[in-house]
């Protein structure tokens, strides 16, 4: 009993050092049998002492009393199991407490773990990511963490420089480098007997450094440029949506996302919030002398921020997120993108993006 009791003490320590990221974890009890599965008991009482940001083995030894021949081997598991992550700055390995989302949660769902009970872990993460605390934890108005990127090709011919950032091909070229993983929402709806028809394997990209280490722990395979950005073409064919992280530069993810199975987008198809991730600077509006009322925006829409209105499409404009499936899968054109009357800028980078979001909730 001492040893359960134990346990459950260092688990609750963790929790409450995962909920000091920029995006929390709150208390809840199907959180702590998520952490009881994920996390070792060494594992667990390292995460609990883990350093806020990115910090060095030493600072790791110093916050909790371990030499570093035996920290490496609790961290290389950690790693393993995408509980932490590593990046190098300036020659060095620094390393990171990964968050619960965006974080290890997905990690979990990357890769298929025959170690691991992923039923329950679906049907406990399911639980949880519909309890109140974690609703108002990731989707509390303000800075979001996800922002949707647009089809490039359904972009007006004229168009402001200054927001090519809402593009998630030119994410991609500016990374210069990437990888292709396991569609994580689409994998843990999988196991409850959930997902729909969208892909489930190599349509998760990630970019720049943070594929360097999903694929050098085997959550992703390397894949090339002109790969990632072909993937980007058959989930714009699939009437998918990109979303990325909220910032103008060094994005670390682009998933492809359904209104159904995707976390980001069950904010507002499920939740009807508004403000779950950050539009594109772009609406959809429709030209109804083009417009043969074919309805297939509406049934296109991912989010359902479109519906039949008599003869013609009627675009809800406090939902829409600007992505362009509509306007790419209108056979006539008649639907178009254009320009919001007010620009949307993100945070400049995912450093800026962590400040504003731990500011905003006051754990600065």
């Amino acid at each position: 009993m001492g040893h359960l009791a134990r346990k459950e003490e260092i688990l609750r320590k963790l929790q409450k050092r995962l909920h000091q990221n920029p995006v929390g974890l709150p208390e809840h009890s199907s959180v702590f049998e998520i952490l009881s599965i994920l996390f070792d008991e060494r594992e667990a009482e390292v995460g609990a002492k883990f350093p806020l940001g990115l910090v060095t083995l030493e600072e790791i030894e110093k916050a909790t009393g371990l030499q570093a021949n035996e920290l490496n081997g609790i961290l290389k598991g950690m790693m393993k199991k995408g509980l932490v992550v590593s990046s190098m700055k300036e020659g060095k390995v620094r390393y990171l407490l990964s968050p619960g989302l965006t974080g290890f949660f997905e990690f979990t769902f990357m890769r298929t773990n025959e170690t691991l009970p992923m039923k329950r872990l679906a049907e406990l993460m399911a639980i949880y990511k519909n309890t109140p605390e974690f609703i108002q934890e990731f989707f509390s108005p303000g800075t979001t963490r996800g922002k949707a990127y647009i089809y490039s090709s359904v972009l007006p011919e004229v168009k402001s420089e200054v927001l090519r950032f809402d593009e998630a091909a030119e994410h991609i070229k500016k990374a210069g480098r990437g990888s292709l993983g396991k569609c994580y929402c689409r994998h843990e709806a999988w196991h409850l007997g959930k997902n729909c028809s969208a892909p489930i394997e190599d349509i998760c990209i990630s970019l720049g450094n943070a594929s360097d280490f999903l694929v050098d722990q085997g959550f992703a395979r390397r894949a090339s440029v002109e790969e990632l950005l072909n993937t980007l073409k058959k989930a714009e064919d699939l009437g998918l949506v990109h979303i990325g992280d909220n910032v103008q530069e060094q994005t670390t993810f682009i998933c492809n996302c359904c209104g159904c199975c995707c976390g980001f987008l069950q904010g507002i198809t499920q939740f009807q919030l508004k403000h779950a991730i950050t539009t594109t600077n772009y609406i959809a509006q429709v030209d109804q002398e083009e417009c043969n009322g074919c309805g297939l925006c509406s049934d296109r829409c991912q989010i359902k921020a479109i519906k039949m209105e008599g003869d013609y499409p009627e675009v809800d404009r406090e939902f829409c997120i600007g992505c362009g499936v509509c306007a790419y899968h209108c056979p006539t054109e008649a639907m178009k993108m254009i320009e919001r009357e007010k620009r949307v800028i993100p945070p400049k980078t995912y450093r800026e993006l962590m400040i504003r979001l731990m500011k905003e909730k006051g754990r600065v």
